[in-house]
């Protein structure tokens, strides 16, 4: 809700939390965390932290792609924000790649 009302600060701080509660309870393999990872990275992207915004990203791929399998597609999500992120940067050829 925050970050739709464009209160990032806020919005980080949500997902701050909300990793401190998932991963004692669920483990840091969940695919509640690389949700949440896959959330902040947009967070970061919207405050122009693009590296910031790819690693949460990566961090998000990493617990996908095991737990759903490369063709799910929160996988794909996560690779077409990447792809954003690479595309604002002016990185068009590794922004393809992600496409």
């Amino acid at each position: 809700v925050y970050r739709k009302l464009g209160q990032m600060d806020k919005a980080l701080e949500t997902y701050e939390k909300a990793l401190e509660i998932y991963i004692p309870a669920l483990g840091n393999n969940h695919v509640d965390v690389a949700t949440t990872h896959n959330n902040m990275g947009a967070v970061y992207r919207k405050l122009g932290q693009m590296d910031k915004a790819l690693e949460t990203y990566e961090k998000a791929l990493k617990i996908y792609i095991p737990a759903l399998g490369s063709s799910h597609v929160s996988v794909a999500n996560t690779y077409n924000n990447m792809g954003i992120v690479y595309r604002n940067l002016g990185q068009y050829e590794k922004a393809l790649e992600m496409y």
